[in-house]
């Protein structure tokens, strides 16, 4: 586990505000981003491969090679290396690139993996076909195996956290369906089959076409992971700062479940919303380009 330069602040049990943790710099008192980067870029090879074929590639080729060709994969996806332009060449503030890209699901994977005890079962990113195409259509398909549940995750990286409460509702709303659920579940079934593990009974169980859906449900637990710019981390004050952050996601909160409400399954879903706030969103995705991009070269 990574962990030591992010902090979790539980609102309640199925609500939690993620940030870059503070601690004394050469210029004063700030957000320590650069080893919050690291910790992250360390998370990439088994965001890329999956923890199984990750093992299974350093075990034969080293880990340096391993580490490499991680980046190189993460970096070779198209949405990365179009928005990497936007990021890295251009002065622009649109919010145009990121919203739903890797990097947004990378920090999904590293606050689910890290905080929550979920592995990934498949890597969406290793199995993407010859076409690209995703193998799923969920940001994150986990499993918690002493806990036996299994995660579905949405993510948005957004400027604005109105927009990105939206877009993680709309996608609950056309992912949340009998149709959509088992048609992904058959994709995610291939996929495991493909990757040739053996899982348990209950992984196996939720992904059945057989399995009622309440059933199903009663074992997910859906991760809605909302990063954005933060009013209280722009305009930072060391005294109050942790009240006021915590205000502003209590109320992007209740806006969420407001909206979630109207979602015919919302009683029989457990929705846990990540908050994951920024004092820069765009400062902060260049960065991570510019970290990727230097990471070809090891």
């Amino acid at each position: 586990m990574s962990k030591n330069h992010s902090e979790n602040e539980e609102i309640n049990e199925k609500v939690h505000m993620f940030y870059i943790g503070f601690d004394l710099l050469d210029d004063g008192y700030g957000q320590v981003k650069k080893e919050f980067y690291d910790e992250l870029f360390n998370d990439i090879p088994a965001f890329a491969f999956g923890t199984d074929v990750l093992n299974a590639k350093a075990e034969a080729n080293g880990i340096v090679p391993t580490v490499r060709e991680a980046m190189k994969k993460l970096y070779s996806i198209k949405e990365i290396q179009d928005a990497s332009k936007e990021y890295l060449n251009s002065t622009s503030t649109e919010d145009k690139y990121l919203k739903r890209g890797e990097f947004g699901e990378l920090l999904l994977y590293h606050f689910l993996h890290e905080y929550f005890n979920a592995d990934a079962l498949i890597s969406k990113i290793y199995f993407k076909d010859s076409a690209g195409v995703a193998a799923h259509g969920f940001d994150a398909v986990h499993v918690d195996v002493n806990k036996k549940i299994m995660w579905l995750g949405e993510s948005k990286l957004y400027i604005d956290p109105k927009t990105a409460i939206r877009e993680l509702v709309n996608d609950v709303n056309i992912h949340f369906c009998i149709d959509f659920l088992n048609s992904e579940f058959q994709i995610i079934t291939n996929r495991v089959h493909d990757s040739k593990k053996q899982h348990d009974d209950y992984i196996l169980k939720i992904l059945d076409p057989n399995t009622k859906t309440l059933d199903k449900l009663a074992q997910i637990n859906i991760a809605l992971f909302a990063g954005f710019e933060s009013s209280a981390l722009k305009s930072f004050d060391k005294i109050s700062f942790l009240d006021d952050l915590k205000q502003e996601v209590i109320d992007l909160e209740k806006r969420a479940q407001n909206q979630l409400k109207s979602h015919s399954w919302y009683n029989n879903m457990n929705i846990f919303i990540l908050f994951f706030p920024l004092d820069n969103k765009r400062e902060f995705v260049s960065e991570l380009h510019q970290k990727l991009k230097g990471a070809q070269q090891i």
